[in-house]
């Protein structure tokens, strides 16, 4: 019997690593999916590995799914359209949740079982969350320079930048590379030339799953407010939940014309598998999670994985999300005017420290 293997890189997709490989049969982990276009992008991948002679099975896991029976069906069926019925016919998605096991075409067999079981305990990209690859990596790289961008904190160390990360330091040297045209460095460090406007565009494409947003509405018809959510926060004294959106951009710059949709933007900071969202019962039980961006959101909630949060503590209550998210928090709410007026507050800010800085 062949040999279960991890992290697999495969040579007829140059990029392409496998979370593990059984003979002639492939395994992707996609951990706590809930969106649409991170499953697309999951399928895409997985068929990309399949289309290679030796590859007869390729099998999508997805651990917790939080996208429905009828939206996987959806995105399996839009597959199907557009991928060869010879190449069609190797896939496979295999569904883990806290009812037991489902799939597409069909739920795995007790043997397959067994061994998704051995992957998902297996130490990997899916159980370190913070480091789910190469790409989130990047990602995290680019927000905590943005951040010492915006504060205007100059040049941050290598060592600074794997302190807050949690990333190794192969790892944060090759995201900081990827800024290579943004970057000035010294023997101090590394800081920003300037906003890294493509790079930041690359990131809201890809922030929705980056930062793991999830959103919670209240269909009863009488939300409570946002003020009220504020007020419920306030008591349960957590520090590992910080503040953004609107309210955290108006702590910043309380000048600002922010008056924009009811609801609380929140950023939890977890590094577990696992991110606990029971607090959410304690703010309003009749909240109830929804995967649909068209629906009105009264509690909006963004993990953070690196190892340091750096959330700003507050005298009178939870502490403020940082810069960097509340400004992604009012791209994703759609907020675009206010976040345009937020960044030039910043970039205002800092031209004139600068002028200070030059007549002195």
């Amino acid at each position: 019997m062949a040999d279960l293997r991890f992290g697999c890189r495969l040579d007829h997709v140059p990029g392409f690593q496998a979370d593990a490989v059984l003979g002639d049969t492939i395994f992707e982990v996609l951990k706590e999916p809930r969106d649409g276009r991170r499953l697309r992008a999951a399928i895409l991948n997985i068929a990309r590995a399949a289309n290679a002679e030796w590859v007869k099975h390729a099998v999508l896991v997805l651990d917790k799914s939080r996208i429905t029976k009828a939206r996987l069906q959806e995105e399996w069926n839009g597959a199907q359209s557009v991928f060869r019925p010879e190449l069609f016919d190797r896939l496979a998605i295999a569904v883990r949740d806290e009812a037991g096991w489902d799939g597409i075409p069909s739920a795995p067999d007790p043997s397959r079982q067994a061994v998704i079981e051995q992957i998902l305990n297996h130490e990997g990209p899916w159980t370190v969350t913070h480091a789910r690859g190469s790409a989130n990596a990047s990602q995290d790289i680019l927000r905590l320079l943005v951040h010492q961008w915006l504060l205007g904190k100059g040049p941050a160390t290598i060592k600074w930048l794997m302190q807050t990360s949690g990333y190794s330091y192969p790892t944060v040297a090759k995201g900081v590379d990827q800024l290579g045209f943004y970057l000035k460095r010294d023997r101090g460090g590394v800081e920003l030339k300037q906003f890294p406007r493509d790079e930041w565009v690359r990131l809201l494409a890809v922030s929705d799953a980056a930062r793991q947003t999830i959103r919670f509405t209240d269909r009863s018809g009488q939300p409570r407010s946002p003020g009220s959510l504020m007020r419920r926060l306030r008591q349960l004294r957590r520090t590992d939940i910080a503040v953004g959106g609107i309210w955290g951009a108006a702590h910043y710059h309380p000048d600002l014309d922010l008056v924009g949709n009811p609801r609380l933007d929140l950023s939890l900071h977890s590094r577990k598998a696992n991110a606990d969202y029971g607090f959410v019962q304690r703010l309003d039980p009749g909240l109830e999670q929804t995967t649909s961006r068209d629906e009105a959101a009264t509690l909006v909630i963004h993990l953070v994985r690196t190892r340091e949060s750096l959330f700003e503590a507050s005298d009178e209550g939870p502490p403020w999300a940082d810069p960097v998210e509340c400004l992604l928090d009012l791209h994703e709410a759609r907020l675009e005017a206010q976040a345009r007026d937020f960044l030039r507050s910043f970039t205002a800010t800092r031209a004139a420290a600068l002028t200070r800085g030059q007549g002195q």
